[in-house]
């Protein structure tokens, strides 16, 4: 018996032995073929294991990395230093050296380079040698790259976002400015917010083509003036000529460089342009060589396309004011403007009367109003315009825009069709620093339907049992932007209704203490007179208005269309000839 149970022993022994030995093959197995670098180290710190991943990563082979201390095979001193601190830790209280998360540490190549890795340390581990580590390893130098880039790519975004939002602004406040040397001197202050100079200029092709004259030119903190430059010439002339931004890193080495200022090293130079064609170059300086950077150059090109059509609007703003000083002196011609703008005859109509009231704030007004008929849908047209701006350059303006609508009004489109068509003639016509705010409305006599399109304008009303209604209607102005959608109203009309169109001129008329006369104004007259004829609603709002500004001035033009749903007279048929005066005291209200 007792010789059987020492049998059966050593056989127990013995299988569990082999089953050790399985276990061990499979893990070395696991090992050695392991994505991830895997070394063991002993308790001294030497490398007891190496696989072939380890080898591919480190340049180590296994036989040469056997044996060696880890610290002085692929640790930096600074990880030695932390392994040492570890390793005391461990002997001191058992504590794994990096525990059970990942570590990211910097390693050595056998050919001394040093590479990013990341690193978990199992252990300790018993073998038939005794107690060992395993860490496994791997290299993340592609990662870390990628994060490199990502960052870089989210500053770069980042910045660019900065730069674009100072642009916009930029670009707001240089679209405000029509005075030219006001906008040149702005504008040196607001490019310091993209880029440090040490000088700028703006120089502008003179009206040969052949030179660039200086327009204004900025140096610490004087102005300062240069010699004007032959295009070709310099790398101002070389930008002008080419019509494309020219950096020049060190202009010490440029022959094109003109010297000016002897501490220069850098200069860029971008070409203004508008609409393809050249109006001059904006020239910035710096002391540094190799000082602007490419943002900052793409930053700067779009700055000087900004600028171009700030300056070309100014440029035209000072001409369009020339003339309009020039034709405020022809007095007459400025009447008969003024009256060929406005209709003088009324539709007629069975079931709706209209009236109209404009007060030019000048001899010659920016708003406009006219009337026709669509005789295939039998509808009636109303128009009412708001050019921007005063005096001639408005009346060129809204003479213009009166000729595109009669052209168009013979297609008979409906009101957002209208506006879109209007929209697209202007845009091909276009007038720097112009646009128009226009209303147009086609009414239904028959179904008593009153259908609205609005680009700009304030919003109509309707005046129905005692109480006001802000008919929602809005859109973009006229001549703005190329491919507007504009919406439409339709509203049903009854008999008694008042409708009343009208420009900003009647809303933000002020009084003494600078209130406005607003919508409130507007109810109130409409509330004392809406039973009325249509023609006494509209002197009523007349003397609501006049009475609201007293002693004050208007300093917008003021227009109105009032359109009240009853049966016409015929003493209404005919537009009322005080309608046309000016504000001199020639209408006396009742």
């Amino acid at each position: 018996m007792e010789t059987n149970s020492h049998i059966l022993s050593q056989r127990r022994e013995f299988e569990t032995s082999g089953s050790r030995l399985e276990s061990n093959t499979r893990a070395e197995r696991i090992v050695e073929t392991a994505p991830d670098a895997f070394i063991g180290f002993d308790l001294d710190s030497l490398i007891v294991d190496w696989n072939a991943q380890a080898t591919a990563v480190f340049g180590w082979s296994r036989e040469a990395a056997i044996g060696r201390s880890l610290w002085a095979t692929i640790l930096t001193q600074p990880c030695y230093e932390a392994h040492c601190r570890g390793k005391i830790r461990f002997q001191n209280s058992g504590e794994a050296p990096a525990g059970r998360h990942r570590l990211e540490l910097s390693a050595r190549h056998c050919d001394g380079h040093e590479f990013p890795v990341e690193i978990a340390i199992t252990g300790p581990l018993r073998s038939s040698t005794g107690e060992f580590f395993g860490a496994f390893l791997r290299d993340i130098s592609k990662r870390k790259k990628r994060e490199e880039e990502l960052r870089q790519a989210k500053e770069a975004a980042e910045l660019y976002s900065k730069t674009i939002e100072t642009l916009n602004g930029i670009s707001r406040e240089l679209s405000a400015l029509l005075n030219i040397d006001e906008l040149l001197k702005r504008i040196g202050e607001l490019l310091y917010q993209i880029v440090e100079y040490h000088s700028f200029s703006v120089m502008l092709l003179d009206d040969s083509g052949k030179h660039l004259i200086d327009r204004f030119s900025y140096s610490g903190s004087a102005v300062i003036e240069k010699s004007d430059i032959p295009i070709g010439e310099g790398v101002v002339g070389f930008a002008a000529r080419t019509r494309r931004p020219v950096l020049v890193g060190d202009v010490q080495s440029d022959p094109r460089y003109i010297k000016f200022h002897e501490e220069t090293r850098s200069e860029l130079s971008v070409p203004l342009i508008v609409k393809d064609r050249l109006i001059g170059v904006l020239d910035i300086e710096h002391s540094s060589p190799d000082y602007f950077r490419a943002d900052q150059v793409h930053a700067m090109t779009i700055l000087a396309a900004q600028l171009a059509v700030a300056l070309d609007n100014a440029i035209l703003y000072d001409r369009v004011s020339s003339q309009e000083r020039q034709l405020n002196r022809d007095l007459q011609f400025a009447r008969v403007l003024q009256r060929r703008l406005l209709s003088a005859d009324l539709p007629v109509m069975k079931n709706a009367a209209v009236s109209t009231l404009s007060w030019p704030a000048r001899i010659i007004a920016g708003d406009i109003f006219d009337f026709a008929y669509h005789r295939e849908s039998h509808q009636h047209v109303s128009i009412l315009g708001d050019v921007t701006g005063k005096g001639a350059p408005a009346a060129v303006y809204a003479a213009l825009t009166c000729g595109v609508i009669r052209t168009l009004i013979e297609r008979e489109p409906g009101p957002t069709e209208m506006l879109k068509l209007i929209n697209e003639a202007l845009l091909e016509r276009p007038l720097d620093a112009q646009f128009v705010a226009l209303m147009y409305t086609l009414w239904d006599d028959v179904n008593l339907v009153l259908r609205i399109a609005n680009s700009g304008l304030p919003r109509p009303v309707r005046y129905r049992d005692g109480k006001m209604e802000i008919i929602e209607v809005t859109g973009t102005p006229l001549g703005l932007l190329p491919g507007v959608e504009y919406d439409e109203q339709s509203v049903a009309a009854l008999p008694g209704d008042v409708f009343v169109l009208l420009t900003d001129g009647i809303l933000e008329a002020f009084d003494v203490s600078g209130r406005e006369f607003g919508y409130d104004g507007l109810e109130s007259a409409l509330s004392i007179s809406h039973r009325l004829g249509v023609n006494q609603i509209r002197d009523a709002v007349a003397k609501a208005v006049t009475s609201h500004c007293g002693c004050v001035e208007p300093d917008d033009d003021q227009t109105l269309i009032v359109l009240k749903i009853q049966k016409q007279s015929a003493h209404e048929l005919r537009q009322p000839a005080a309608n046309l005066r000016v504000r001199s005291g020639e209408f006396k209200l009742s």
